[in-house]
């Protein structure tokens, strides 16, 4: 039980990391608009679309193993119970 909660903590954790990151990208990719030169908005724009990803993977990874905690919880109540 307690590997599967640690591992979702570490999941939550990766995911707040990665929304900082996509933070900072957009905040770059704003900044190049700004200034209009073609070659940094390309930059920036590819380095937004890789962090949202970023992003999205985590969000995927934490309710997954929030779900798999869950189980486990569960399971242990119904054998506590038996």
């Amino acid at each position: 039980m307690h590997a599967a909660m640690g591992e979702a903590q570490r999941a939550r954790q990766k995911e707040r990391e990665a929304a900082e990151a996509l933070q900072v990208r957009q905040y770059q990719y704003e900044t190049a608009n700004l200034h209009g030169r073609q070659q940094p908005i390309k930059r920036a724009r590819s380095a937004l679309e890789a962090a949202q990803a970023a992003y999205e993977a985590a969000k995927g990874d934490v309710q997954r193993l929030d779900d798999k905690a869950e189980e486990v919880v569960q399971a242990q109540v119904r054998a506590a119970y038996m």
